[in-house]
């Protein structure tokens, strides 16, 4: 078996044992040279899955703001080294007046969550929910612990890239990421794209995974998941228009996987940012398990580095960003391969091998 033929079969195992769609898209040196997609977009069985659907892809979306934030670094506008206070005065709230913009984007700002309870509704201002956290002190001493800021670093993250260019995240990303890459993905999906749309459902032991089983793992996974409630409960949000609309920066993206996986290849190819701007946002800033889920993390400016699961596949120096339920989104930069993986079922994140068995078998072909 030669070239991407593993890869092909791998991906036809994994949606059949799913029973449910999914896509993989690649990219080597700027083209596109994978293009898999089968299976049905929507519970019923009705849609099918195609090269252009639409999915929501949960934290993928931090990637997407991290390559904002790492192209105002390449423009010079951002400095990962200042304090954030130098673009956003309000931020040195609560004793925060020395954190750096690398502490922010590698969570290690001690602000995981909101403290005082946010609703869904409260989510949708997002300048609002920066203020928010601007104001709040910082759970632990800045730098001390790497903890998962999962939906708090779009805020944060967000506020940064519009008090150093001027405009909101979402119209920023657009303008100067997926406009001129032709690349398919919306912060904030607009009606006229809602047909396109595809749906992520829990499989029946999906879980948000907690490694340390603790009752205070628990209780900080629940402030963490659900303030603004998110993954847990019953509901599935992520699949309602007014998730859609309001296109959360830190995890309410709607994307193809041919869309991400042309961002992710405009990255290290070259097209976006500087090769040596690529190598200062994929250095290791921050590193420990988070106190939630018993994950391990590692963080370069907004995007996850290669950890100890092997998240980025056979590749020590993959990065980029993965999604609940089992997307990833990524690339490895020396071998010029960006790479997207989109199911439609979700399944426990960290005992999931879906897109490693593709990534191996990706990176064989290669």
């Amino acid at each position: 078996m030669s070239g991407f033929d593993l890869v092909a079969e791998e991906f036809a195992a994994v949606v059949a044992a799913d029973a449910a769609g999914a896509a993989f898209a690649v990219f080597r040196d700027g083209e596109q040279v994978l293009d898999l997609q089968s299976g049905h977009r929507d519970p019923d069985g009705t849609e099918p899955m195609t090269t252009d659907t639409l999915m929501p892809i949960f934290s993928g979306t931090k990637g997407i703001v991290a390559t904002g934030v790492a192209l105002l670094i390449d423009r010079g506008a951002i400095d990962p080294d200042a304090p954030v206070v130098r673009y956003w005065p309000e931020f040195g709230a609560a004793g925060k007046q020395d954190v750096a913009v690398r502490q922010l984007l590698s969570h290690a700002a001690g602000l995981p969550y909101p403290e005082r309870p946010v609703t869904r509704e409260d989510a949708a201002d997002h300048r609002a929910m920066a203020a928010l956290l601007a104001a709040q002190a910082p759970l632990w001493p800045v730098g001390s612990t790497t903890a998962y800021h999962a939906l708090t670093f779009g805020w944060l993250a967000g506020e940064l890239i519009r008090r150093a260019d001027g405009r909101e995240v979402g119209e920023f990303l657009r303008a100067e990421i997926a406009e001129p890459l032709g690349a398919d993905f919306w912060l904030g999906l607009p009606e006229a794209q809602w047909p396109r749309t595809g749906r992520r459902w829990r499989a029946s032991d999906y879980r948000v995974a907690n490694r340390l089983n603790t009752p205070e793992a628990l209780a900080y996974r629940d402030k963490v998941y659900g303030n603004p409630p998110s993954l847990l409960g019953d509901d599935a949000p992520w699949n309602t228009p007014d998730w859609w609309i309001i296109g959360m920066p830190g995890g309410g993206a709607m994307a193809s996987a041919r869309g991400l996986a042309a961002m992710y290849s405009a990255l290290v190819s070259g097209e976006l940012v500087s090769k040596s701007t690529v190598e200062r946002i994929s250095r290791e800033e921050s590193r420990g398990t988070d106190p939630g889920t018993g994950r391990p993390l590692v963080f370069g400016l907004g995007y996850e580095l290669q950890d100890a699961l092997g998240t980025y596949g056979p590749v020590a120096e993959g990065f980029g960003h993965s999604g609940a339920g089992g997307s990833l989104f990524g690339c490895w930069p020396s071998a010029g391969v960006s790479f997207a993986f989109s199911p439609c079922l979700m399944r426990t994140e960290g005992f999931d091998d879906r897109a490693h068995r593709l990534l191996t078998a990706l990176h064989a072909g290669l």
